[in-house]
């Protein structure tokens, strides 16, 4: 056997695949808003072209030549009449040879009955296609006599409305050809300018790459579309980024836009719960404007704690998640930022002599799946799971001035060893087990104080 030695037939294949895709890539160029507007433009011209040059030259030209045909015919009726009342036929043919000379006139003939005197000019030396025929009776007196009849050559007329057309067709084929040309040097100019940042762009972020599969307009459109979506999602980042001149501020932010993956994670967290349980009283007690600035300088006493002690803030109300980072200590760091606000708010009620909100604290621990979600365009972390369904048993308690602590907080060996605490209550969970929630009584060593002491420096600094 010899082995087969013809050429594969899959390389013209590719090649008519390639200009295929070629042709398809231009055919996307040509459908854009540039065409569409020279397509118009060349359509207006021509129809411009039509009602205000050649309809109004062909007109003028057909008019001059029906009234040079009428003013022959009549000329030479007039002058006919005397030679053919006295039957003189060298006369008679004398006019119609003269007026046969003249341009454009092809023939010229009289028919008279009464006299019974039919003559016809010499024939010219050209057969025109076209002939116009102008008659005029012959008076004498108020004798008629007859008719003469004088045939005008059209052909100057068909010859300007062929060489019109040729023009026109010469005049749009050439308009194409030059807005072709400047589609096709645009298109270039396009590819060129746009090449590097589609290039980035489909690598970096993979689902942008259609933006860059069309005419420019579309191009522009569809970057301005995802770049517009994007901004509207992250506008609060960056207003904030823009603005803020704290630097742990756009730290904080930057580092939870890339906290948690577009997948999620699964992991063990600690949750810490903020509660006010006297709102309705200070929506009586104070005006809009003084509770707005009450309610932020807590608002923000509570993100400067979730700061220090790495927590996040959670959408859902006050709530701080701890441990997304990867620190080991996130519980009992959970406990001090909770400890720390308690300590906070007492100092300012003391501080104070109007009524100032009054907060409970929740904790709970345990595993649960971190999402990705956004709150007035912030991108915030989602809980779920274990820790988050403990803590809304705790929450339930509405703990006042105090802090309360799921049992599964104290399962952490560094937090069971630092702190004293009391059975608040044994709670019956739907699946039927059972959840103890304990009272955070003290925090072991000079903690509380150091933590005392963190709370006041906070308060001086605001």
């Amino acid at each position: 056997m010899t082995a087969d030695t013809r050429t594969p037939q899959t390389q013209p294949d590719a090649r008519h695949a390639a200009k295929g895709l070629l042709s398809r890539h231009w055919l996307r160029w040509l459908w854009q808003p540039l065409t569409g507007f020279t397509l118009a433009l060349l359509v207006m011209v021509n129809l411009m072209l039509w009602l205000f040059w050649y309809q109004p030259a062909s007109d003028a030209l057909t008019q001059a030549g029906r009234r040079l045909g009428e003013s022959l015919s009549r000329t030479l009726a007039f002058d006919i009449a005397a030679p053919l009342q006295r039957g003189d036929r060298l006369a008679i043919s004398l006019l119609l040879n003269r007026t046969a000379e003249e341009p454009l006139v092809f023939n010229a003939s009289l028919n008279s009955t009464s006299q019974d005197i039919t003559l016809t000019s010499r024939p010219g030396g050209r057969n025109p296609d076209a002939i116009d025929r102008f008659s005029h009776p012959v008076y004498f007196e108020s004798d008629l006599l007859g008719n003469v009849e004088i045939q005008l050559d059209d052909q100057p007329l068909r010859s300007w409305q062929e060489r019109a057309y040729r023009a026109w067709f010469l005049f749009n084929l050439l308009a194409m050809a030059l807005a072709g040309g400047l589609i096709g040097w645009r298109t270039r100019l396009q590819d060129q300018a746009t090449q590097k940042l589609a290039t980035q762009l489909s690598e970096q972020i993979p689902e942008w790459r259609d933006a860059f599969s069309g005419p420019p307009e579309h191009q522009i459109r569809m970057l301005v579309q995802r770049l517009s979506n994007s901004l509207d999602r992250n506008a609060q980042v960056l207003r904030t980024l823009a603005t803020s001149t704290d630097s742990a501020e756009a730290e904080r932010l930057l580092e939870q836009t890339h906290l948690v993956g577009e997948k999620g994670a699964y992991c063990d967290v600690a949750l810490l719960n903020v509660q006010c349980h006297n709102w309705d009283a200070l929506t009586r007690h104070y005006d809009a404007h003084q509770l707005q600035g009450l309610w932020a300088r807590y608002e923000h006493l509570i993100t400067q704690v979730g700061e220090l002690y790495g927590g996040v803030l959670l959408p859902e109300g006050f709530t701080l998640v701890f441990g997304l980072s990867d620190e080991d200590h996130y519980a009992m760091n959970a406990v001090c930022a909770a400890r720390v606000l308690q300590m906070a708010a007492e100092q300012l009620h003391q501080q104070s002599h109007r009524q100032q909100p009054s907060f409970g604290y929740s904790l709970s621990a345990g595993p649960a799946f971190v999402s990705r979600t956004t709150k007035h365009g912030i991108p915030l972390p989602l809980v779920a799971g274990d820790a988050s369904q403990w803590l809304q048993q705790v929450s339930a308690l509405q703990p006042r001035d105090t802090l309360y602590l799921a049992e599964p907080m104290l399962q952490d060996a560094e937090l069971n060893r630092s702190v004293e605490v009391s059975l608040v209550r044994d709670i019956t969970l739907s699946d039927g087990s059972r959840l103890e929630v304990w009272e955070l009584d003290a925090i072991s060593g000079n903690q509380d104080q150091l933590l005392r002491s963190q709370a006041r420096t906070l308060l001086e600094a605001q």
